[in-house]
């Protein structure tokens, strides 16, 4: 509980996000008055402005974030399209916050200030801390107000969501006609036409082959490649003969005395005392300075931690924090701690959470390793440390040269002594010795270095592998000869024409069963069964999809008559079935925990649906006006 706010909270999001209908609507700082900060506006949505600030924001983020996705910068079209993006999902978020405005929805300072003590972000040992709370803004540039406007936005729309869900419902009637329709099973029979099984009778001739390659020559195209000639550095291959000598060993076991020896530790049990609302401070520490009472007349320190302790993780434990060093605590329960002998309790010790009474248990002392222990530690550490130096220094004389001498690797390699290598037959796909380096593919494929005959930019492969890269061959894509696609062409045909076939005998099979000859009969005339599976329900996994949807597609059989369809399906094969019988699903035959959890289910769903009419609506009648220059070539109104 008493640890202190470390790295983490450092990097607690800036940018307040709230999911509205899948919509994100991204709340961005505003001014302590609860007006946006910055100069200028982006676009006004009912007369009500977005800074530019908060757009330019927000924008970068999400460029950010696209770009670590694909590996590559955008576009200029892909950035224009974002911008929009951007620009449309703050104008929603501004005409679902005017709407729950307008409609009354409001947030007490109480339940704000309630809201905010329960993020995880400012707690410490499961207890909001103001120090926690001021550190995270701080360390974010984000005001107190600021924030706390925010999440006042954030649990007004919340409102509006919960309330639109918690009106949501079925009556019991229109539930039991969902589950009997969702969990319906249909009785069937059906027979497959597997164009694999047509396919093998089916004899292609030259002349068929000639004419299908003739007529889509353009499907039998070579890739377009390159042919690279590059040059590659790689941690694994620098300074790894380097040995240190011994002023370099010393030198380091030296600079660091905590390296190699672990700092004393402490195990420390504490009871809590805390002030609130049960007890003001002043009754707080008379309550401490009973229960300390206690403890010296003899009493059991876990029997009274799991009676008064305000830590519910260590009162259950006796007050027992476990073994830390220094730094692990607040000050001034720290301050104590370390000047109190083993078996030693302490008076009561006051810190932001409350009163603390501690008990030192034991003392794990420092130990250390001396300098012949970890000379070869020492060493393979000073060895990377070598090797990645080298590493970087190379790359960026690599990087320097390639774009002094932008027409040849020749200066390149012969000032940092590497060898050009070739890799024939690069594509725009990537791959080969360089992975799938979506910025290689960019670079190469670009106009300076594809048609200028350019260097490429130093490039990144991994953390640890950097090459540069020029094409020493472009070669366009060509006709593959016809001898090359011959068996391909054929395995096509034949595959075409197995679909052709089956559905020529599924229909036929259909024809004969609708002139009154039973499919059984019909089935069995041409070799073939019919096959059986029990009842299926919706999303069984033992039908061809294509199947299943066109099963539960047909009409219910009627006065006893099955039905019998037929469909093709996505592997080119054909199904024909008979569908016998139609079971409705039984509400009172599902466990009425499941039915509870389908129901909230369904209610969900038709608040989301609600929410996003809502949303679109508030969307379409908002009156917007963008700014000029937001957009290269858009009217300044939509």
């Amino acid at each position: 509980m008493l640890e202190k706010i470390r790295e983490g909270l450092k990097g607690w999001m800036a940018w307040v996000v709230i999911a509205v209908i899948g919509v994100p609507l991204a709340l961005t700082f505003v001014g302590g008055d609860g007006t946006f900060t910055g100069g200028g506006t982006a676009a006004s949505v009912n007369g009500e402005d977005i800074p530019a600030i908060e757009f330019q924001r927000v924008l970068q983020d999400r460029m950010v974030a696209r770009q670590q996705e694909t590996r590559s910068q955008l576009s200029p079209e892909a950035e224009e399209q974002l911008r929009k993006e951007v620009l449309d999902g703050l104008v929603l978020n501004r005409a679902v916050i005017q709407f729950v405005r307008d409609a009354g929805f409001r947030v007490s300072v109480q339940r704000v200030a309630d809201h905010i003590r329960t993020l995880p972000n400012f707690q410490v040992g499961g207890q909001f801390s103001k120090p926690a709370y001021d550190a995270a803004l701080a360390a974010n540039g984000i005001p107190a107000a600021a924030f706390e406007s925010e999440q006042r936005s954030l649990l007004e729309v919340n409102q509006l969501q919960e309330g639109v869900a918690g009106s949501a419902f079925f009556t019991p009637a229109e539930f039991r006609r969902i589950i009997a329709l969702d969990q319906q099973r249909r009785d069937l029979e059906f027979v497959l036409l597997d164009p694999k099984v047509l396919g093998s009778a089916i004899t292609v001739t030259d002349a068929e082959i000639q004419a299908w390659y003739a007529t889509n020559a353009a499907d039998f195209q070579t890739e377009e490649t390159v042919d690279l000639d590059y040059l590659e550095i790689s941690l694994a291959a620098t300074a790894r003969d380097y040995v240190p000598d011994e002023a370099a060993l010393r030198k380091a076991y030296d600079e660091d005395p905590t390296r190699f020896r672990s700092a004393e530790e402490r195990q420390a049990r504490h009871i809590l005392i805390t002030a609130g609302d049960e007890r003001t401070d002043a009754e707080a520490r008379a309550l401490a300075d009973e229960v300390a009472k206690q403890l010296a007349d003899g009493a059991d320190f876990s029997a009274l931690a799991a009676r008064y302790s305000g830590d519910p993780g260590s009162a259950a434990r006796g007050g027992d924090l476990g073994f830390a060093g220094r730094g692990t605590y607040v000050e001034p329960f720290e301050q104590a701690l370390f000047a109190m002998q083993p078996g030693e309790t302490s008076a009561p010790v006051k810190t932001e959470f409350g009163y603390h009474i501690i008990r030192l248990e034991a003392v794990k002392a420092s130990d250390g390793q001396d300098f012949e222990e970890v000379r070869e530690q020492l060493a393979e550490a000073l060895r990377e440390q070598r090797a990645q130096d080298e590493f970087y220094a190379l790359a960026e004389r690599l990087d320097d040269l390639a774009l002094e001498n932008p027409g040849s690797l020749e200066p390149a390699a012969k000032e940092i002594g590497l060898q050009i290598k070739r890799y024939a037959g690069y594509t725009r796909a990537g791959g080969g010795p360089f992975g799938d380096s979506a910025d290689l593919a960019s670079a190469v494929f670009s106009d300076a270095v594809l048609e200028g005959g350019e260097n490429t930019p130093l490039i990144e492969l991994d953390t640890d592998r950097v090459m540069v890269a020029r094409v020493a061959e472009h070669k366009l894509p060509a006709a593959r000869p016809l001898a090359e696609v011959r068996d391909e062409i054929a395995a096509r045909l034949r595959m075409l024409r197995a679909a052709s076939e089956a559905k020529n005998q599924g229909e036929a099979i259909l024809r004969r069963q609708q002139a009154g000859e039973d499919l059984a009969a019909v089935t069995a005339s041409m070799g073939l069964s019919l096959l059986k599976t029990g009842p299926v329900l919706r999303r069984s996994p033992v039908l061809p999809p294509e199947l299943l949807a066109a099963v539960f597609r047909a009409p219910a059989p009627a006065d006893g008559q099955p039905v019998v369809r037929g469909v093709s399906l996505a592997d080119g094969g054909y199904a024909v079935f008979r569908l016998n019988q139609v079971i409705p699903g039984e509400p009172d035959q599902i466990p009425r925990e499941q039915r509870d959890a389908q129901q909230r289910i369904l209610a969900q769903r038709s608040a989301q649906a609600e929410l996003a009419a809502l949303a679109t609506e508030l969307r379409t009648t908002a009156r917007v006006v963008v700014a000029k220059d937001l957009f290269k070539a858009d009217d300044a109104t939509q």
